[in-house]
């Protein structure tokens, strides 16, 4: 009897012992999938600050030349003039969008003025040659100044083995509003895009892509959040021009997260169409910085997803504008629209990204690491103190 309870004893203890095992080797592996994300959120981070940078001293150097030129100064001089947006596209090269020759007026039963008249500038700035060129609206299709619409485009072509691939998105750039009576500015974005796969030979095989659209915050910035839409509703994916069911594809996203994501089925009859709604909500007087990403997976035989395109958008959110007059909103790149209490912010940055920012970032981030004189970021208004804050997550 005794030797039976010893043994039911130790047939416990080791039981007890062997849980423990388990449960610390759990920890253990808990603890370090916690240190490695902790770890790649670091190079992230620092990435990004890199990246940054960067952006900053190439808008830095645009603006020098921009300002240098006398013909540019001379048209923008004799006119009312707003800034809508600035684009680069790589480091040769920066975009401004312009709107001249408007005029305010007011108009009945409305708080402020609106914008009328106006012609649409586009000036390109070429670092490396030092000079600055602009055409007019006429040459000029995917800004419209009545809708406030912004369309970027990206097209992919590849072949491989008998098969071509194609690839194309647009995304639809809106400028933010102001939602009443919560000190928050709102801005919207549609992206469209079509996957095409077509045999060119006398191959029979077809690649099974995969494709995957990511929106991602860059910062850690406060009171800024990408919109969660539960339904679905703000997804659309066509294949021959039928409907593909819901089960097909994956919204990976959960309320007040970082990311969203929309991965497209990897089996399906080509092409497919597609588009993706989103917003992005947040406070005033910061700047804000997201990311859009489209990837495509089982292409070729690389390690992993192939990056199709990208953009950067930078986008420093006004103060509260509620009686601040049209001139100071002007300023600060705000202005009234219909005239009916609204009021829309522009003045946007945004980066076609690539290899070409990666490289030079982190060569800069090595020369102005071996230099002994102080870096300080070459930025205007309270881009300084949000980065700075934002950066450190």
């Amino acid at each position: 009897m005794g030797l039976s309870l010893t043994m039911k004893k130790r047939s416990f203890l080791f039981v007890l012992a062997l849980i423990l095992l388990l449960l610390s080797g759990t920890f253990f592996v808990i603890e370090a999938l916690e240190q490695d994300i902790a770890k790649e959120n670091a190079r992230i981070a620092n990435e990004t600050r890199e990246q940054m940078e960067y952006i900053q001293s190439l808008q830095a150097e645009s603006e020098k030349l921009f300002a240098q030129d006398q013909n540019v100064q001379n048209l923008l001089d004799e006119n009312t003039n707003f800034r809508v947006y600035e684009i680069i596209h790589n480091e040769s090269l920066v975009e401004y969008i312009y709107i001249i020759g408007f005029h305010l007026q007011k108009i009945k039963y409305s708080r402020e003025p609106r914008i009328v008249n106006g012609t649409v500038y586009i000036f390109y700035v070429d670092l490396d040659n030092k000079s600055v060129t602009n055409e007019d609206d006429a040459n000029f299709a995917y800004f419209n100044q009545s809708s406030r619409l912004l369309r970027l485009k990206n097209n992919v072509h590849k072949k491989e083995k008998g098969v071509s691939f194609d690839s194309s998105m647009t995304t639809n750039v809106w400028s933010g509003t102001c939602l009443p009576y919560s000190n928050r500015w709102l801005y919207p974005f549609r992206v469209e895009g079509n996957q095409s796969i077509n045999r060119v030979s006398d191959s029979t095989k077809i690649p099974a892509m995969k494709y995957q659209l990511e929106i991602k915050k860059m910062t850690d910035t406060e009171n800024m959040y990408l919109t969660y839409d539960s339904t679905g509703r703000n997804v659309e994916i066509l294949s021959d021009n039928t409907n593909i069911s819901s089960k097909y594809w994956k919204d990976e996203r959960k309320k007040e997260v970082n990311t969203l994501t929309m991965s497209l089925p990897s089996k399906a009859d080509y092409p497919i169409d597609w588009c993706y709604t989103w917003e992005v909500r947040s406070g005033t007087n910061q700047t804000i910085v997201f990311d859009i990403d489209m990837t495509a997976d089982g292409w070729s035989n690389t390690a992993g997803p192939e990056k199709l395109y990208g953009w950067r958008f930078i986008i420093e959110t006004p103060p509260n504008t509620y009686g601040m007059s049209e001139e100071k909103m002007m300023e600060i790149g705000v202005w009234p629209t219909t005239g009916f209490g609204t009021f829309y912010p522009l003045s946007t940055t945004i980066v076609k990204k690539g290899e070409w920012l990666a490289k030079n970032s982190k060569e800069r981030s090595a020369n102005i690491g071996s230099n002994e004189t102080e870096y300080r970021p070459l930025v205007s208004g309270n881009m300084a103190h949000e980065l700075e804050k934002s950066l450190a997550w």
